[in-house]
């Protein structure tokens, strides 16, 4: 029997049909903090990349220049992302994206900032392969229709299961090993 579970469908997700494959929100990025900088810019537009990770991000400058500079960037396992960030110019990674913001002050070499990924809010919302917020990652099936156009919406979700692929809204054949990882498992009935 399929194992069912009731959880909480993101306010703005609109109608949603029985059927469609849902990711679970369980990551957040929180604001960037530079306290002791000797350089007073900013990071601005910090988001997510689709690999993000639990922990906290170092962003530290290791080459300073006039109104400008480069840092790198360390993810929380102490791992520095290929890329160097600049300032005045945006970073995109498949870990964190952000901009760094040239101030009055300029940075100098060992000015940081950190940014903590968290736990997200632990909501549900339509599968999306482009999300960064946990939900490119399906983990759950949608059991009964569900609108939650203008508020968060509790609603019956499959967790395990054996599923016809033809009644699954947002599934591809490439899903199926990750699925199955988590006991959802997808047929073909004619």
């Amino acid at each position: 029997a399929p194992v069912t579970e009731t959880v909480t469908i993101l306010s703005g997700e609109g109608a949603l049909s029985r059927g469609r494959l849902l990711g679970k929100m369980d990551r957040a990025a929180g604001a960037p903090d530079g306290t002791g900088n000797t350089g007073d810019g900013t990071m601005t537009a910090v988001s997510l990349g689709i690999a993000a990770r639990l922990g906290t991000y170092t962003v530290e400058c290791i080459a300073a220049a006039a109104n400008g500079g480069t840092f790198k960037v360390v993810d929380p396992d102490g791992y520095a992302i290929d890329a160097q960030a600049e300032v005045g110019a945006a970073f995109t990674s498949g870990h964190l994206n952000f901009t760094l913001n040239d101030g009055g002050a300029d940075f100098i070499v060992g000015d940081r900032f950190a940014v903590v990924v968290g736990a997200g809010s632990g909501k549900y919302r339509a599968y999306n392969a482009a999300s960064t917020d946990g939900s490119q990652h399906p983990v759950a099936i949608l059991g009964a229709d569900v609108d939650a156009t203008a508020a968060d919406k509790p609603a019956s979700v499959y967790l395990m299961g054996c599923f016809n692929g033809a009644s699954v809204t947002g599934y591809a054949a490439g899903l199926k090993p990750a699925l199955r990882q988590l006991g959802i498992f997808i047929k073909s009935i004619s």
